[in-house]
């Protein structure tokens, strides 16, 4: 399959990242689940903004897509927090403040469908790295395939993404 050396490549460029928003205190996936929900919840508002503003289809049909399987996973995260100390608030209010830094450059923007995919490539960049970070650390079986699906599914959607900036 094509993809599978494109994920390698993807994987190899980023290497094995260090994510600088986890709590000394806090486990591994603690810290993880804590940063990809709020930066989970960024996408949200990101693609509801492209809902409101975009024209493109394809964008549109994106940022449905963002809203409904990240959503869902915002749930599943929560849950699995419950067993694992709760929110860590240090991970979580960081990733807040870079989100709403992202956000706010889709809202200066003055093409919202260019912007929310070239925004989306950096965002879903920076969800990658932090998957590969969860890989390495981790003991939780759930959380460890959770970053493997957030780095297989991302980095297909960046593809789609950068296929449409070509046009």
């Amino acid at each position: 399959m094509r993809f599978y050396p494109l994920l390698l490549t993807l994987i190899l460029g980023l290497g094995l990242a260090q994510h600088a928003h986890t709590s000394p205190q806090a486990s591994p996936e603690r810290s993880f689940l804590s940063a990809m929900i709020a930066h989970h919840e960024g996408a949200l508002e990101m693609a509801r903004y492209a809902l409101e503003r975009g024209k493109d289809p394809a964008v549109k049909a994106w940022a449905q897509a963002i809203l409904r399987d990240q959503a869902q996973e915002i749930t599943q995260m929560r849950t699995w927090l419950v067993s694992l100390g709760g929110l860590d608030p240090e991970a979580h209010g960081a990733m807040q403040k870079e989100m709403a830094a992202m956000l706010a450059q889709l809202k200066a923007a003055p093409d919202p469908d260019r912007a929310f995919v070239e925004l989306m490539l950096l965002h879903h960049k920076g969800a990658v790295e932090m998957a590969l970070e969860a890989l390495t650390t981790a003991k939780d079986r759930r959380v460890l395939d959770l970053a493997r699906d957030i780095i297989l599914a991302q980095a297909q959607e960046m593809h789609a993404f950068r296929l449409w900036l070509l046009k």
